[in-house]
């Protein structure tokens, strides 16, 4: 009977779960007060790529970071270089970006770390990464804070 129970209750579990299976899953959503856009894994791999070797406070060494450019997903929403994107991560944590770094630099939206997936626990699905180990001048505490892991939304003020 025991054994009964447990298949009906995986059988119910498999069909609750069938709508999501193949569907793709939003992991990130870029909002203006006019518009907004929504990507999953698959349409952020789509986007034309950027590699950005660097480190930074929060890696031993420099890693090999891959993604599109964070004005990739802006320019289409038309957001302005003097704007300002509030950033939150899956925790909430949050903070505000000037916009014009995405256009003055290769900020990256990576979804990739050394060439796998970064999973939740390991800042990942997507982590806001900056080309320091280009720019002396992004070498500066002020930019940590930048430096959001676990992106899930992209609010322009």
């Amino acid at each position: 009977m025991k054994l009964k129970n447990f298949l009906n209750t995986i059988f119910v579990a498999a069909l609750l779960a069938l709508p999501t299976i193949g569907a793709a899953q939003t992991i990130l959503t870029v909002a203006t007060s006019e518009q907004s856009a929504t990507y999953t894994l698959e349409d952020l791999l789509a986007l034309p790529q950027t590699t950005v070797v660097t480190k930074n406070d929060y890696v031993d060494t420099a890693a090999t970071f891959q993604g599109p450019r964070l004005r990739a997903v802006l320019e289409p929403l038309n957001v302005a270089p003097d704007a300002t994107l509030k950033m939150v991560a899956l925790n909430d944590f949050s903070s505000n970006v000037p916009a014009v770094d995405a256009f003055d630099y290769d900020v990256i939206l990576a979804v990739l770390r050394d060439g796998e997936p970064m999973p939740v626990r390991d800042k990942g699905p997507i982590w806001v990464i900056y080309p320091m180990d280009d720019h002396a001048e992004l070498q500066d505490n002020s930019i940590n804070g930048r430096l959001v892991w676990q992106l899930k939304n992209i609010s322009v003020e």
